[in-house]
């Protein structure tokens, strides 16, 4: 990628799309909505665990392009050298550039979804749920600003 190049941020604007239709389903299923709720409603651990799980694969996914098109970013408009560097470095140097506020939760972010692709358990499952369902707001201020600069 020459450093003149446009940033193309179309699949990142795709799985940000995914990622807010999957948890506003999820929330659905979590709030027992009878709209999603296709079984018995005794199956309703089920449907949780399974739409908690989908969901949590689509945060995975969703912090793994959103850390990418920031390292992009910043490679084009600041560092052509952040490759190099730690990830919670790229955070800090993209709430530098105005692209987040909080950098340690975005680390946060990352770090669940390091933590989930690793070890795999019914409370870190409902751990990383939380943080899936909190990640929304930052992911749909990341867009916006992404959007204004890219």
């Amino acid at each position: 990628m020459e450093l003149n190049e446009k940033l193309n941020i179309d699949d990142m604007e795709k799985t940000a799309e995914n990622f807010h239709k999957s948890l506003k389903f999820a929330l659905r299923v979590e709030n027992k909505d009878a709209r999603v709720l296709e079984y018995d409603p005794e199956d309703y651990e089920f449907e949780y665990s399974y739409s908690r799980s989908a969901m949590i694969q689509i945060f995975e996914i969703t912090v793994e392009c959103a850390w990418k098109i920031m390292q992009r970013w910043v490679k084009i408009n600041n560092d052509k050298f952040i490759i190099e560097k730690p990830k919670r470095e790229l955070f800090r140097i993209a709430r530098e550039c105005g692209l987040i506020d909080d950098s340690a939760k975005w680390w946060t972010f990352y770090e669940a979804r390091n933590t989930t692709s690793h070890a795999y358990n019914e409370e870190k499952a409902e751990e990383v749920y939380k943080l899936a369902k909190e990640f929304d707001g930052y992911l749909s201020e990341f867009m916006v600003r992404l959007e204004e600069r890219a």
